[in-house]
């Protein structure tokens, strides 16, 4: 299921949420966007329904599914279509633009602390949790689809095909800021780098005010 905030038939912003979250994680940048006009869709993606268990039995494929299925649904609606994503939401962000160009109507990729490398403790927590899901009662699919999906994406970022706008916390517990630096130094098409200094994984709100104004200022400069 997909919310949409109609509003321009010219410009639309596809809001992509992490995991484990839902579409109303973005729902603030949405409501922002909305006030100058943008059109802007938020998917909840497969596994996301009833946390947790709704997980159990997710793979890659539903997601990058998920993220296709709304870019095309958004796409019907406004002429241009600039893809915002968080974490997971940011590595399918970057997946889509993978797929699709300006002749599709793909005018940019806003990307969120993007999830485009795993550290080796969280590699080795998902190889070794698979000998322990029947032991302490846990699936460790979700996890496993995670990995395939950014290492899917991460094989394919030469392929990026529109510009890339990248926000980092500084801060950030889950995703080392220097591996959005390593992401940036290894994407080809036209790139930004905006550090969000002391913020951790999910953004304040006061830095999601910075991340609305800049992204703003950016796309129009694309457009």
């Amino acid at each position: 299921m997909s919310s949409i905030l109609l509003k321009s038939r010219s410009l639309g912003v596809l809001l992509i949420h992490g995991f484990t979250s839902s579409p109303e994680q973005m729902l603030p940048f949405a409501q922002e966007l909305n006030k100058y006009g943008i059109t802007c869709l938020l998917p909840r993606l497969s596994g996301h329904e009833n946390l947790p268990d709704s997980l159990a039995n997710v793979k890659a494929e539903d997601w990058l599914q998920d993220a296709e299925k709304g870019f095309k649904q958004l796409r019907t609606e406004v002429e241009h279509v600039v893809i915002a994503g968080h974490s997971l939401g940011g590595t399918l962000a970057l997946y889509l633009a993978q797929h699709y160009s300006k002749e599709d109507g793909l005018v940019a990729a806003g990307v969120i602390n993007p999830a485009v490398r795993l550290t080796p403790e969280q590699r080795r927590a998902i190889t070794f949790g698979r000998f322990y899901e029947k032991k302490l009662d846990i699936s460790m699919k979700p996890f496993q689809a995670l990995k395939k999906t950014i290492d899917s994406v991460r094989n394919d970022l030469k392929h990026v095909r529109v510009p890339v706008i990248i926000f980092a916390s500084s801060e950030d517990e889950l995703i080392p800021h220097a591996y959005q630096q390593w992401l940036f130094d290894r994407l080809r098409a036209t790139k930004f780098f905006i550090t969000l200094p002391q913020e951790g994984h999910s953004p304040s709100p006061e830095a999601a005010e910075v991340i609305i104004k800049t992204f703003l200022v950016l796309v129009d400069t694309l457009l």
